[in-house]
């Protein structure tokens, strides 16, 4: 099994058990909040989520829990290697786990990782290695626009 299909799966793993917490679960690390430039970039998530807390929350959650595994992953084991690695983790965990997430929020996706979304403006993924520090603030900062939306 390939790496990419491992670290996926894994991710999802996480995604499923941050939607089934109980409904008082102890609140999630709130992301340091990033740049005026990021922000910027950010701006069309957070308004996108607008009106979607339930949706806004997981996104965080899972968003958190997935720049903590890059981050880790730059440390040692280099699973996610490459931004084809990247975008087969998006492809696989993120697209599948949240299908109905962004089905049921239009323009959600392509903000986040459609080619002028948000992940592809802020990471410039025409680098064929991959900057486990970058992606991991990346995700982070995905991860704050998408709370801000519940704010």
């Amino acid at each position: 099994m390939k790496p990419t299909t491992l670290l996926a799966a894994g991710l999802i793993v996480v995604g499923l058990v941050a939607a089934w917490r109980p409904t008082t679960p102890s609140p999630a690390p709130i992301p340091e909040p990033p740049d005026a430039a990021t922000r910027a970039i950010l701006a069309p998530v957070t308004q996108i989520l607008a009106g979607h807390p339930q949706e806004a929350r997981q996104l965080a959650d899972f968003y958190h829990a997935a720049a903590d595994v890059v981050r880790r992953d730059g440390n040692g084991a280099k699973v996610v290697k490459t931004t084809a690695d990247l975008r087969a983790f998006g492809e696989r965990a993120v697209t599948l786990r949240f299908q109905g997430v962004f089905a049921k929020v239009p323009g959600l996706s392509d903000a986040i990782h459609g080619p002028e979304g948000a992940l592809a403006r802020l990471l410039g993924l025409d680098v064929l290695e991959l900057d486990h520090s970058k992606t991991a603030d990346a995700l982070e900062a995905v991860a704050w626009a998408c709370q801000e939306a519940v704010r």
